[in-house]
Parts: structure tokens; C-alpha cells; sequence
């Protein structure tokens, strides 16, 4: 299904254009969820993330506006590849989202976290953070092994995050507002990595199973 993307990334028209607003999408959002874990653990600088929000939800709306224009112009062009590059989007601007969420913890609770209980999520941010790099590469590339592992690595980063998730929760050697922000954080975590599983399954799968594991049974 992937392929039929990178064909027309290859190509011309509008829907080049569609590919190229997808990567500036899927490198801001990359942007602001490092941006975000660095305000979180105070090793970078403040950023508003909101305003770098908005980048992404004008490319969004671009590529919704040209994929129109490409139907309206060649109603069966094409098809597949608009259709999984509608999916793509809306899981790049939920990084974003997820990335504000952190923003807002940040700015909620300002120091940097360290210690217990945090010390444990610091794993979980990096290894996100590899598979934004993996996630690319398996796109460009059309990787489809990559993108079988970065699928595997997402399920069991959040086996590890629902885990951390109850010991947070049910920790009664940390304060409530500690546990809290720890348990939002894993969540947070958890839910960028399953968008960036969903955007790499679609070099695995047919387009009706993007953000499903290969091969699963039908329902």
C-alpha cells in the first residue's frame, strides 16, 4: 500500500506536494515531542509549542485541501494513495497534541523530574524517541522489516508503560501529585509511540488494516 505513496512522491502534481507537507509534518511533530521531553526534564529551553502546533495544523489542512483538489481533478487516480495519506496526517497531528500535553505537565509541574519515581520513564522517552528515527526510514525507504520492528517495539513499550502506569498509581511511598505526573507521562509516552506504530504499519499493511498488527484476524 506504502508504495503506492512513494510512487508519487517520485511523481508530480499535487499529491507530491501532499508527501512533502507529510515529512515537514512528521519532522515538526518529531520536533516538538523531543522539545517537550526536554522541558519536562529541564535539559533544553522553553518552547511554545502551541505556536509550532499550529504549523502542523495548517500542513494538515493543506494536504486535505490538495487530496480535494487531486479527486476533483482525477477521481480515480490515485485513490489508495490519498486515502492512506488521510490516515497518515491525522496520526502526525496527534503527536503534536501529545507533545502540548507534555508541555502543559511542564508548565504544571516545573521542576525537572529525577528520582523515583521518574527515573524509570526516562527509557521509555528514548526509546520513543528511536523510533521516530525508525519510523522515517522505514517511509522513505519503504522498509517494511523496520517497520514490523518498530510496531514490535511499540507493543512492548506499552506492555512497560501500563505496568509503570499501576506501580505509579499504587505507589505509596511518593506523593499523589508525583504519582499523578507520573502515571500522565507514561500515558503520553504510550500514545505517541502507538501513532508512530500506526504511521509505520502502513508500510506493512493494506490500507484497511493501517494501526493493526500484521496478519491479525479479521474481526
Amino acid at each position: 500500500m506504502y508504495k503506492n505513496l512513494l510512487n508519487v512522491w517520485k511523481g508530480s502534481g499535487l499529491l507530491k506536494l501532499c508527501m512533502e507537507d507529510l515529512f515537514k509534518m512528521f519532522d515538526i511533530s518529531e520536533q516538538m515531542f523531543v522539545t517537550a521531553w526536554e522541558m519536562i526534564t529541564g535539559s533544553g529551553k522553553i518552547e511554545d509549542l502551541y505556536k509550532i502546533d499550529r504549523q502542523l495544523n495548517e500542513l494538515q489542512i493543506a494536504i486535505r485541501r490538495r487530496i480535494l483538489e487531486h479527486l476533483a481533478i482525477n477521481p480515480a487516480q490515485d485513490i489508495n494513495a490519498t486515502f492512506v495519506l488521510s490516515i497518515l496526517v491525522i496520526d502526525l497531528e496527534r503527536i503534536g497534541d501529545y507533545a502540548k500535553n507534555l508541555d502543559e505537565i511542564a508548565k504544571h509541574y516545573p521542576e525537572p523530574i529525577s528520582g523515583e519515581p521518574f527515573d524509570a520513564l526516562h527509557p521509555l522517552a528514548e526509546r520513543t524517541k528511536e523510533m521516530f528515527v525508525q519510523t522515517k526510514n522505514a517511509l522513505t525507504e519503504s522498509d517494511a522489516e523496520l517497520a514490523r520492528k518498530v510496531m514490535k517495539n511499540q507493543a512492548e513499550l506499552a506492555m512497560q508503560a501500563d505496568r509503570l502506569m499501576d506501580q505509579f498509581i499504587e505507589n505509596t511511598n511518593i506523593s499523589v501529585k508525583e504519582g499523578i505526573v507520573a502515571a500522565l507521562l507514561s500515558r503520553y509516552i504510550k500514545r505517541v509511540s502507538a501513532h508512530l506504530k500506526n504511521v509505520a504499519s502502513s508500510v506493512v499493511n493494506p490500507y484497511h488494516r493501517i494501526g493493526y498488527r500484521p496478519n491479525e484476524t479479521e474481526d
